[in-house]
């Protein structure tokens, strides 16, 4: 404890200091990684895909083949 409470001066509110280098590098890389990841995300859904597929199944579903035996 204090032992002497006179000394203590509470006559004025404290600053900030702002946020750190380390959490700024951590938000900044985090950042970096949302947008690469979304980035990629949309480059690589039109990489290997052909719309409509000419090899795709053409079933039509209201006459299905019965697989009874």
């Amino acid at each position: 404890m204090i032992e002497q409470q006179d000394q203590i001066d509470f006559s004025y509110v404290p600053q900030s200091r702002g946020l750190s280098k380390g959490v700024l590098v951590v938000l900044f890389t985090g950042l970096l990684v949302i947008f690469g990841i979304g980035g990629m995300s949309i480059g690589f859904a039109f990489w290997g895909h052909m719309w409509p597929s000419t090899h795709s199944m053409r079933l039509n579903l209201g006459k299905m083949p019965s697989t009874n035996h």
